[in-house]
Formats: C-alpha cells, structure tokens, sequence
C-alpha cells in the first residue's frame, strides 16, 4: 500500500507542477481527476466490502500435537464483486493452557468467493478457539483499507499423541453397591417401592402390597462392577500437561482396545470439586478427552489425591512440584 501511495503522491505532483507551467484546460483536467480518484475509488469498492462476510473453521476438526492444523478462513460477496485484496488476523486461544496466538494472512477474494489457510499453533494439547481479530478489504484502487464483517468463531481440538506402552495393573474404583436394573425384569435382588403407573403387573409385590395396603413393585436391583481407575493431576506446565495426556491416550487406546471400561477422574484445580468419567465406548472416551482439553489448567492446583476414597488408582502426574 506505501508503494501505492507513493505512486499517486508522484503522479499528483506531476498534475501539479503541469499546473503551474500549463494552464491549459487539459492540466485542470487531469488534477482535478487525480483529486477525485482516492473517493471514486472508495465509493466503487463500498458494495463488494459491505456485501462480503468472513468466516472461519477448522481444517481439519482435530489433529495429534506437533501436526499441522489450519484455520480455514473464506467468505464471498453476496453481490458476486471480487475484493482484490483481504487482510486478516487470527487469534487462537488454548483452552487448556491459556495461551494466545495470533497469525495474519493476505489473499485475494473471487467474486464466486475464496480464502486462505492460517497455520494454526499446535505445539500443546487443548482445545483450541481461534476468531477473526480484525479483517480489512482494499478498496479498487489499493490507498485505503475497508473493515469487513466478520463471522463467529471456531473450535479446533489438539489431541495427544498416544503413547504406546503395555497396560500396568490398574487398581479398581470402589464398587458403589448396587443399583436398579435398567429396563427391569427377573432378578433374586430387589428394593420395595410405591407402584408408578406404566409398572407391569408381573413387579407387583402382592402379599407386601396387602400388607401396606397399597400397591408396591418388586425394583429390580443388580450389582454394579468396579472399573479400573485412573486419576490425573489437571495442573501443570503444558509441557508437563502434555505428558499426563500422551500417557492418558495410549492407556485409554490400548483398554478400549481389548474392549475394556474404565474410569478417568481429576479434580478442579481451583474448587477441588472430583470430575469422573466412566469410559465404555469411542464416544464416552471422546467426551473424557474433550473434557480434559477445554477445562483450565493453571500451573499450580489441588490434586485429586487430596481427596478421600480416591486413592487406589493409577495416578498420572507431570507436575509434582507444583502441588501446594
């Protein structure tokens, strides 16, 4: 743009000095349409930098720490106008460890709309939102910058890299007794409990229900099993961070592999508050991990260990040094 600048300084002094040593309607001419074109130039590219919106997502939705991951950032007119000249800034925000990044990117935009790819910083596991910090448009002529709207944000998860090690002996979590059976049916273990309408008729406790004189069903209870637990301290530097979470994935990789469930605790580094997840599947493993990634985690906190009736566990930490 300076060059630009530059360029009409130049050709406006020129106009100026044939002015002053030409008075001739021609010199006139060719002033006063130097002096228009930075407006004209404004005014042309208004309806294609007011009918034009950026957006941002992920490409891809996920990626392994240390793998390239980009902010996709597009957009069009909607009145089908190209802008020659677009220049963004993205911001990325980790989740985890709070850190803040910002890339910028300069591309030209069809009128059948376009963008351009931002590197996204994938050096730390978390969950990465980025947003479009600021987006001007040149105008036709390349003097002046025009802001453009600017669409919502994005979310982009950067996942640990499995560590691929033989699974140790994992303690179990105490077993909480039993439950009701989801879906009911036959069983020697049950709890009396007041008749709810929609109840078969084959759960009602007859000589219990003369007894009370109201109707009772037979709840059908049944014993819940223990789960292997691993606890985790969510506190740390992110290059400890990453290790507890490397160390994490290829333990939950390698249970869920032999078909295994399995329990993932931590406590609220702040509050102390004990966050469980019991683990069966892909999409309970995934909300586990997507947990563990958006929640804070600040170089110093309370460890689950603190906690009581959580000690018989397979504990991951990276930070030791920073327990209080």
């Amino acid at each position: 743009m300076v060059r630009r600048w530059v360029c009409y300084a130049l050709a406006l002094a020129g106009a100026l000095a044939l002015r002053v040593v030409y008075t001739g309607w021609l010199a006139g001419f060719l002033l006063a349409f130097l002096l228009c074109l930075p407006p004209v130039g404004v005014l042309v590219s208004l309806p294609a930098v007011l009918s034009c919106r950026l957006g941002l997502g992920p490409f891809p939705a996920a990626v392994r720490r240390e793998e390239a991951g980009y902010w996709q950032v597009s957009g069009r007119s909607v009145l089908g106008l190209p802008l020659g000249r677009v220049r963004v800034t993205v911001e990325t925000v980790n989740q985890m460890t709070g850190q803040r990044m910002s890339a910028k990117a300069v591309f030209a935009l069809p009128g059948g709309g376009g963008g351009a790819k931002v590197p996204v910083p994938a050096d730390h596991c978390g969950c990465l939102e980025g947003h479009i910090l600021s987006a001007w448009a040149a105008d036709c002529l390349g003097l002046f910058y025009l802001p453009v709207r600017r669409g919502a944000g994005a979310l982009l998860t950067v996942l640990p890299r499995e560590e691929g090690e033989e699974l140790p002996p994992l303690p179990e979590e105490e077993a909480p007794g039993m439950r009701p059976r989801p879906g009911g049916g036959p069983g020697e273990d049950y709890d009396p409990r007041p008749y709810r309408p929609g109840d078969p008729l084959n759960t009602i406790h007859w000589k219990l229900s003369a007894k009370r004189d109201e109707l009772v069903t037979r709840e059908t209870l049944e014993d819940v099993k223990a789960l292997p637990l691993i606890t985790l301290d969510h506190f740390g530097p992110p290059e400890a961070m990453d290790r507890v979470l490397d160390r994490l994935a290829g333990l939950g990789r390698g249970l869920l592999g032999e078909g295994r469930a399995f329990t993932v605790a931590w406590a609220d580094p702040a509050t102390g508050a004990v966050r469980s997840f019991p683990v069966s599947g892909a999409g309970e493993w995934s909300a586990c991990l997507g947990a563990a990634l958006s929640q804070p985690a600040p170089l110093t906190g309370r460890s689950i260990l603190d906690a009581p009736g959580m000690k018989r566990a397979l504990h991951l930490s990276g930070a030791e040094e920073g327990r209080p």
